[in-house]
């Protein structure tokens, strides 16, 4: 519900004059959705009458999927519905669908999980790359929409997942069952999606798959992944997640600062009465925290990751990391999750890895404009990359 009323603040936001040119056809009931006081969800039916509009106007259902297998099913088609206008997509351009994910770390079996795939097709021409994205903890697919424009726009086909601990996959809410779990679980949506590029785009020269992933779903997701993977440690039920990927990495959390922000945070988080506690960090701008119970469910699952994420830096560390090129982002200033950490990872990895450290405090690497801006940057810094290299070994 979050997801929906976020979107929903962000139509109220929009001008007339920029709903009208990125859906014109869908502007005046946009408008009018804005106007209204639906983000309080007083009126579910003017939500479910818009998205009939949507699904009369496109001429076909919002989602191909059973809604009665989706968690809230009917909100997920409406928050889809507004996205979709107000970005001025279709349900033929936005898919979603679930992947199984089935497989071992190192010799130990892993439970299996069905993960929720949603794919965004590139806008103009194709560059060939599927970029699978990586949330980080607590968010889900519909946190990225705007960031995933953007990549459309530059040619980017993309395939945003949900992780085990929120949205449509299964899994445990605000949980996970370990690290090696969210690299697994991304390994098979990657195996699968390879693919989809190898059918669609294997005529593109340089086209390929790249992982992009925030916070801990770039630590345990997009760095385990790939550094299991490529060591010959993670291992799929059918085909395999391909060697050599390339990746982009938003903070990854491979440990955590000694700031004084994180006392704090470590030491609300056992406030039984205290609801919200913010921690200033800057003149304008202030990180609210989750509630007390919400930080113990954030330190318990970082706590529940750390073994596996020290493994998967002791590979590293052995000359073991990932074959393809990594491009990594992160503040300066982050209070929260260890910058230098990110020197060592991109240090261990020598030539095949880019640093791109950051000005910045830890809340303004996390939000939409930052992760439109820095990640895109990535991944066509890895795409111009990938082309020098063919061009000097044709040579």
């Amino acid at each position: 519900m979050q997801a929906l009323r976020t979107e929903l603040n962000l139509v109220s936001l929009a001008d007339g004059a920029g709903l009208k040119e990125s859906a014109p056809a869908l502007s005046g009931p946009l408008q009018r959705l804005g106007e209204r006081s639906t983000r309080s969800f007083e009126d579910l039916g003017e939500l479910l009458a818009f998205r009939a509009d949507c699904e009369a106007f496109w001429g076909q259902p919002v989602t191909a999927l059973d809604l009665s297998r989706l968690r809230h099913g009917d909100l997920f088609a409406v928050h889809k519905a507004v996205a979709l206008a107000r970005l001025g997509r279709s349900p033929l351009e936005v898919t979603e669908g679930f992947c199984t994910a089935s497989g071992s770390v190192d010799g130990v079996r892993l439970f299996p999980r069905e993960i929720f795939w949603q794919r965004f097709k590139p806008l103009g021409t194709a560059n060939g790359r599927l970029v699978i994205v990586s949330p980080r903890f607590g968010e889900t697919g519909r946190d990225y929409y705007d960031a995933i424009q953007a990549m459309n726009h530059e040619g980017f086909d993309v395939v945003v997942i949900d992780h085990q601990w929120a949205g449509q996959s299964e899994g445990k809410a605000a949980e996970i069952d370990r690290g090696f779990g969210v690299a697994r679980d991304l390994a098979a949506v990657s195996a699968w999606a390879s693919t989809v590029q190898e059918r669609e785009y294997g005529e593109i020269p340089g086209a390929n798959v790249i992982l992009a992933g925030k916070a801990l779903g770039a630590s345990a997701g997009v760095l385990g992944a790939l550094t299991l993977s490529d060591a010959g440690l993670l291992k799929l039920d059918g085909r395999q997640m391909p060697v050599g990927l390339p990746g982009v990495l938003l903070s990854p959390w491979l440990g955590a600062t000694s700031s004084v922000e994180n006392s704090v945070r470590k030491w609300a988080s056992h406030l039984p009465l205290v609801e919200r506690v913010a921690v200033d960090y800057g003149d304008h701008t202030t990180l609210r925290l989750d509630s007390p119970r919400a930080l113990r469910g954030v330190l318990k699952t970082l706590d529940k990751a750390k073994p596996d994420i020290d493994t998967i830096c002791q590979t590293i560390e052995a000359g073991k990391g990932p074959a393809g090129r990594l491009y990594v982002i992160h503040g300066a200033r982050d209070p929260f999750v260890d910058p230098e950490k990110s020197v060592w990872l991109t240090s261990q990895l020598s030539q095949r890895a880019t640093l791109r450290m950051v000005d910045a405090r830890y809340a303004k690497t996390q939000t939409a404009p930052f992760m439109r801006e820095y990640v895109l940057d990535g991944l066509n810094a890895l795409v111009a990359q990938s082309l020098r290299f063919k061009d000097s070994a044709a040579r």
